[in-house]
């Protein structure tokens, strides 16, 4: 008997996992129904955010800002976990190297147009996060590149024809069109910012199909270090939604410049609500694999 078989026969499982454990923490996943996970996503939303809320108001006397510095942090902070995971495993497993590229990509085009339109510490933070997630590439295409799995993965092919392509044609025809005044220069930087946007709300999509199928394949997703870093994604999406909330006169200013013919401002809040619909799912599981101390996340992506 091979040694794995003679693990599962005595009843060991994944990550060390009894099997009995296993099979019993996803009976009970398999007992919620889809709109019992659905209330559960939408409750924990709701909760998150009314914390925020307090938190910027009461504690920061309603500086919005500091939500948006919570969010940037977050991110790195998320980064620094996968680091950690590939420096301690070595090994890429369950890491999707297309959502990394995805990530480099938006955040070089958003420091080099940041620069331009911003240049402040947000820009820092997106710099240090775009350093770190470069080392992650770097690994994952050098010492690490045995252990990448490019059969879950998405192909570049697809990479560039449904995500890539799309972002950038959408960031050539709708964007901010700040500084026009600047000529050539401010055009492309405000090509590169809607670039970053539009695939920010989408550049996890390729490591949520590599959980999802591992997690179709064996039952569940054992709560890594890729879980931790995905729902670090997950919170910076949240605090990025708490912070249109703080903000109710952004959805007036939303309404008035779309009907004005200007599709920047609305384009900006749907990719919003797109990236936390997509990681919504996930981050609801998460912490409820959190809850009941199982370590194990069963979820139904919506990609």
């Amino acid at each position: 008997m091979e040694p794995a078989r003679r693990r599962n026969a005595a009843g060991g499982g994944f990550g060390g996992i009894t099997r009995k454990t296993t099979d019993e923490v996803l009976n009970r996943m398999k007992g919620a129904s889809r709109g019992q996970a659905a209330l559960g996503a939408l409750l924990f939303s709701a909760v998150f955010l009314a914390l925020t809320f307090a938190v910027v108001e009461w504690i920061f006397g309603g500086a919005v800002d500091v939500v948006f510095i919570a969010m940037e942090i977050v991110h790195f902070f998320g980064i620094l976990v996968l680091m950690r995971k590939l420096l301690k495993e070595k090994s890429c497993e369950g890491l999707s190297l297309r959502t990394q590229e995805n990530t480099a990509a938006y955040l070089v085009a958003r420091v080099i147009s940041g620069a331009l339109f911003e240049g402040n510490h947000h820009t820092l933070l997106d710099f240090l996060t775009l350093a770190v997630t470069a080392l992650v590439i770097y690994f994952m295409n050098t010492s690490l590149k045995s252990t990448v799995d490019h059969k879950r993965d998405m192909s570049r092919r697809d990479q560039l024809l449904y995500i890539i392509a799309p972002c950038l044609g959408m960031a050539v025809l709708v964007n901010p069109a700040v500084k026009m005044h600047l000529g050539f220069v401010a055009w492309v930087c405000n090509v590169l910012w809607a670039f970053s946007t539009y695939l920010e709300a989408i550049s996890v999509v390729p490591q949520l199909k590599v959980m999802k199928q591992i997690a179709d394949q064996v039952g569940f997703f054992e709560r890594k270090s890729t879980a931790d870093y995905v729902f670090a994604l997950g919170i910076t999406r949240f605090l990025a939604c708490a912070s249109w909330i703080i903000q109710p006169s952004t959805f007036g200013y939303v309404i008035a410049v779309t009907f004005q013919g200007k599709l920047w401002a609305f384009l900006t809040l749907i990719a919003e609500i797109v990236q936390t619909f997509i990681l919504a799912d996930f981050c609801y599981y998460y912490v409820k694999s959190v809850a009941d101390g199982s370590g194990l996340v069963q979820f139904s992506s919506v990609v």
